[in-house]
């Protein structure tokens, strides 16, 4: 009787011992198999951030081509232009007979000024003169004021932290230029829309702006929306500045873009 009782005790102790042993071997296997799970998604995540990272750089370095262009497109239509007319009449024939024209040099000199103000708006466009002696809301209003209507009723700014906007580094408040322009030169291209606003204010404690169009909209499903050059000079620009932003716009419906610049400074 005794031999079978410890028998059966041995044969509890090896079942137990069997089924801490199979539990401790499962517990083994899933903690392998979860740890090669967490580095698989790491691994992810970090590929995904060097792509998003690359395509930023593209961007970058797309845009800055594309910049170049515009800036090479400006010069020769506009003051190479202007320059070979004056070229052209300087070198006519009849020009020594006319030189006491006051009619010619009335000409010679409206040229002249076309150059000197084309070369004054390559300039303007490259590096606002304003932003570095005013700041911010001078630069801003000089940039609508080149584009606005005669009656001023194309874009209407409504900036109530203007204390704030003015005191904002120049690589930031530079790049928030460049995006408003960016975003007026899409909705007067693409968006048909008589009225834009612009406003910027104190949302929860962060510098926000509204960029607001009553356009005709676009469908945002549709990649090619999405991953156009302006869309991606925007989006690179807010990244470079720890903005955020999201857009709300639809067929119809006009597009509204809302930033916030995540800034201590603010």
């Amino acid at each position: 009787m005794q031999q079978t009782i410890g028998d059966n005790i041995f044969l509890l102790i090896i079942l137990c011992t069997g089924g801490i042993s199979l539990l401790v071997i499962s517990f083994v296997i899933l903690f392998i198999s979860n740890q090669k799970r967490l580095l698989k998604n790491r691994q992810q995540i970090h590929e995904a951030e060097m792509s998003y990272q690359k395509e930023l750089m593209r961007v970058v370095l797309q845009s800055q081509e594309e910049e170049r262009k515009r800036i090479g497109q400006d010069l020769h239509d506009d003051v190479g232009s202007s320059l070979s007319n004056l070229r052209m009449l300087i070198n006519r024939k009849d020009l020594a007979e006319q030189q006491g024209s006051g009619a010619v040099l009335a000409t010679h000199k409206l040229l002249i000024d076309k150059i000197i103000q084309d070369v004054r708006n390559i300039s303007h466009n490259l590096s606002p003169p304003a932003l570095a002696l005013f700041g911010f809301t001078v630069a801003l209003e000089e940039l609508i004021d080149s584009i606005n209507n005669e009656d001023g009723s194309l874009i209407n700014i409504i900036n109530d932290v203007e204390a704030i906007t003015d005191k904002l580094p120049y690589d930031m408040a530079l790049a928030l230029i460049r995006v408003l322009q960016e975003l007026i030169s899409n909705t007067i291209k693409h968006g048909s829309t008589k009225r834009i606003e612009i406003s910027i204010f104190i949302e929860n404690g962060l510098l926000a702006i509204q960029y607001r169009d009553e356009g005709i909209g676009y469908d945002p499903a549709n990649q090619k929306n999405r991953k156009g050059m302006g869309m991606q000079n925007i989006e690179s620009r807010l990244n470079m500045i720890n903005a955020a932003y999201t857009v709300k716009t639809a067929p119809g419906a006009g597009f509204v873009m809302f930033i916030v610049l995540n800034s201590p400074l603010v």
